[in-house]
């Protein structure tokens, strides 16, 4: 994915998870905003903050030890806030690559405007990920969204031929339903 579009993902609302610092019998854990608890070393997010003196600094976790980017060694006690970057699942990751620019912000956009992130898809099946070549296709692919307050269902109707043609069906729980029918025709 190239770096406008990473920005634009990185730039969606609720990409962070919080969470605090738990030391037990000298084992470093994270217990998260859900009260999750899970060790230090599972931790696998592409951006990790500690809070330190009530500002985020970017870190690295060994054990009970903080490396930040000041650069600083910071030994962790328990207790200190933490934030890490959700990871955007893997098939809709690759959804999202497979469309084209003017696709890629019109999803996004829409996306947006129901109340939704990137970041708040729980479920994703992309059916494109199983045609190598993705010609001569056609199918649909499934995505769910979740937060506090709302749910949302993605259809994403599918022809890979001469044409691209995709028909994105939403439906929100607040009984919000939009259909997007789009056509492109790719560079030969």
């Amino acid at each position: 994915m190239d770096t406008e579009r990473q920005k634009r993902i990185y730039a969606e609302k609720r990409k962070w998870i919080y969470g605090k610092i738990l030391m037990e019998d000298g084992i470093c854990l994270i217990e998260n905003e859900e009260g999750d608890l899970f060790l230090v070393e599972s931790l696998n997010s592409p951006g990790v903050f500690i809070s330190i003196d009530g500002e985020w600094q970017k870190a690295e976790l060994f054990d009970q030890f903080a490396v930040t980017e000041k650069p600083e060694t910071v030994k962790l006690t328990g207790g200190e806030s933490i934030r890490y970057l959700k990871t955007v699942k893997q098939a809709f990751l690759e959804f999202l690559n497979d469309l084209e620019d003017g696709q890629f912000y019109s999803f996004l956009d829409q996306l947006n405007s129901l109340g939704f992130s990137v970041f708040d898809c729980v479920f994703a099946y992309n059916g494109l990920s199983f045609w190598p070549g993705k010609k001569d296709v056609k199918g649909v692919s499934f995505y769910q969204f979740s937060h506090d307050m709302k749910q949302c269902a993605l259809q994403h109707h599918y022809e890979r031929k001469e044409e691209w043609k995709d028909r994105f069906e939403w439906t929100a729980s607040d009984g919000e339903r939009i259909v997007i029918i789009s056509t492109f025709k790719p560079p030969t």
